[in-house]
């Protein structure tokens, strides 16, 4: 039997406390711009406050929070240069984990794993739900950062990934029912399934450049000056 130690129980909590943390962020719960004390998420969140400082130093290197000293965690508003800035960085991590795949010889579990988030996002289609299709959508990318082998291109990719959710997330409900978006990922599956390296990179690029332009230009639509709030989901 193991018998789970202070550490383990410790970075239970805090693992817990950031998913919390962040998916509020993400949804705007926490609203950008505005200011909170540890105590006051401690209490919003009914966690210790050693896991929220902890969390909260990982969120700000996700460009997520901001601690001020002396006034508490800021929420940090979307900024479209920042998001322009870190799509091209996620774009190139998750390019080069692709073509790590497809130079794999075994391809089959990593294969099926994504032919589920295709299948998960065609069936969030038919039934517009737009949750279940973000959700299909963020696995399909994690998916191949995570089977690529790369520990260093992974742990890069994961700390990068925090504002590119935010802006999808931003714009979920603004967009049009991401049915082009749904279809690109079916075709860098079945590239991958014969590994066209030179196909996959086509694929990919034109995704996220046209993804990324297409959130651009909806942050610049909704923006006051450079910054963003985003559709609350908070009462």
């Amino acid at each position: 039997m193991r018998y789970e130690s202070q550490n383990d129980t410790r970075q239970s909590l805090t693992e817990q406390c950031y998913e919390k943390l962040r998916g509020a962020i993400l949804s705007n719960e926490l609203a950008p711009d505005s200011f909170w004390s540890d105590r006051e998420l401690c209490e919003a969140f009914d966690v210790s406050r050693t896991p929220v400082r902890e969390a909260l130093l990982r969120l700000q290197t996700e460009s997520l929070v901001q601690i001020v000293p002396r006034r508490g965690t800021r929420i940090l508003p979307l900024s479209a240069k920042d998001v322009k800035e870190i799509h091209q960085v996620t774009k190139a991590l998750e390019l080069e984990a692709v073509l790590q795949i497809a130079r794999m010889e075994d391809r089959s579990e990593v294969l099926s794993v994504l032919a589920q988030c295709v299948s998960d996002m065609q069936s969030a289609i038919e039934a517009e739900d737009r949750e279940f299709w973000a959700k299909a959508d963020t696995r399909f990318h994690y998916t191949v950062v995570d089977f690529c082998g790369n520990g260093r291109i992974r742990d890069m990719y994961h700390a990068q990934r925090g504002l590119t959710d935010r802006a999808r997330y931003f714009a979920l409900r603004l967009r049009a029912l991401p049915r082009q978006s749904t279809e690109e990922h079916r075709q860098m599956y079945e590239a991958l399934l014969v590994a066209d390296s030179r196909q996959l990179e086509v694929l990919y690029r034109q995704h996220w450049d046209r993804t990324t332009e297409e959130m651009l230009a909806l942050i610049t639509e909704h923006s006051q000056g450079n910054n963003v709030s985003g559709p609350s989901v908070s009462a």
